[in-house]
C-alpha cells in the first residue's frame, strides 16, 4: 500500500466505549445536582418570601391557605422611610466607594508593590478580613465623642459601610487598569492633552464596565449590610434590614416578607438602571 493511499484513506470512526458513556452520564448528573443545589439554596428562599408576602395565613401546609395583599397595605411610614433610607445610603455609599476606589487604583498604578504601594494596598483590604461587627464597634468607639462625634449622625453609617465596600470597589478599578490603558494615557499626554482631558476622554470610557460593576457591587452590599450598621446606627435611624430583624424577633414573619419583597424589587430596578446602556449621541449634523 502506497504512502499516498494511506494518507488519503478515510480515518476509521471512533466508537464511544463504556468509559465515554459513563463520563457523559456523570457530567449530566453533576450538572443536574448543581442546578438543584442552586435552586434549593438561592431560588427557593426567594419564592418562599414572595409567597409569604401575599399569604393571608400559612401554617403547617406546603402552600399558603389563602392569598391577600394586606401585608403590603399594613406597611406604614416607618417601613417606607426605612426603604428610602436604604436606597439613599446605598446609592451614596456606592458612588463614594467607586470614586475613592478609582482614585486609589490610579494613585497606586505602576508603583512598586514592595514599598508604600504594598502598604496602602494591604491597608485598603483590611476591612475584608475584619468581622463587620468588630469594624462597627471600632468606628463607634473612635468617633463617639469630640472633636469628631458621629455617634448621633447618619454619617457614621455611611462611614462604616464605605469602609466595608471600598476594597471591592478598589479591586474592580485596579483590575481594569490594563497595561494598554497606560500606553494610551502616555500617548495622549505626549500629544499635549491635559490630565483632565486624558481622564475624561481616554481613561474613563475604557473603565465604564468596571465602574458599573463597582457601583452595582457597592449598592448591593450596602443594601444587605447589617452587622456593622446594627452596631453604629443612631436613634431614629433605620434601614430595611434593621426593620426586618425587628419584625422577625417579634414573630411578624409575613409583614417582614412583604417589606423584603419590596426591597428586592427596588434593588433589582436600581441594579438594572446601573447596568442600562446609555445610547451614544449621533454625529453632529447627522
Amino acid at each position: 500500500m502506497s504512502a499516498e493511499y494511506r494518507i488519503g484513506q478515510a480515518v476509521p470512526r471512533h466508537e464511544p466505549g463504556w468509559s465515554d458513556t459513563l463520563l457523559k452520564h456523570a457530567s449530566r448528573a453533576a450538572l443536574a445536582l448543581a442546578a438543584f443545589a442552586c435552586f434549593w439554596l438561592f431560588v427557593l428562599p426567594v419564592v418562599v418570601v414572595a409567597l409569604s408576602s401575599v399569604s393571608s395565613r400559612w401554617s403547617g401546609t406546603i402552600l399558603p391557605a389563602g392569598y391577600s395583599l394586606r401585608w403590603f397595605e399594613h406597611l406604614g411610614s416607618q417601613e417606607y422611610g426605612a426603604l428610602a433610607t436604604s436606597l439613599e445610603i446605598g446609592f451614596g455609599v456606592a458612588v463614594l466607594g467607586t470614586i475613592l476606589g478609582l482614585w486609589l487604583a490610579l494613585a497606586l498604578e505602576g508603583r512598586d508593590r514592595r514599598g508604600i504601594g504594598a502598604a496602602v494596598d494591604a491597608l485598603v483590604m483590611v476591612p475584608n478580613g475584619v468581622p463587620s461587627v468588630v469594624l462597627g464597634l471600632a468606628v463607634l468607639i473612635a468617633y463617639h465623642q469630640k472633636p469628631v462625634d458621629l455617634s448621633s449622625s447618619a454619617a457614621i453609617v455611611v462611614f462604616v459601610q464605605l469602609a466595608l465596600i471600598l476594597p471591592f470597589c478598589y479591586r474592580c478599578a485596579a483590575a481594569a487598569l490594563r497595561p494598554e490603558l497606560t500606553v494610551l494615557r502616555e500617548a495622549a499626554a505626549s500629544l499635549g492633552a491635559p490630565p483632565a482631558m486624558v481622564l475624561r476622554r481616554v481613561l474613563l470610557p475604557q473603565l465604564v464596565p468596571a465602574l458599573r460593576a463597582s457601583l452595582a457591587l457597592g449598592f448591593a452590599l450596602s443594601l444587605g449590610e447589617l452587622g456593622a450598621t446594627l452596631t453604629v446606627y443612631p436613634p431614629g435611624f433605620a434601614t430595611v434590614p434593621i426593620v426586618v430583624i425587628g419584625q422577625v424577633e417579634r414573630g411578624y414573619y409575613l409583614p417582614a416578607s412583604a417589606l423584603s419583597l419590596m426591597m428586592l424589587g427596588a434593588s433589582l430596578a436600581a441594579l438594572l438602571l446601573i447596568a442600562a446602556r446609555v445610547p451614544r449621541g449621533g454625529r453632529a449634523g447627522a
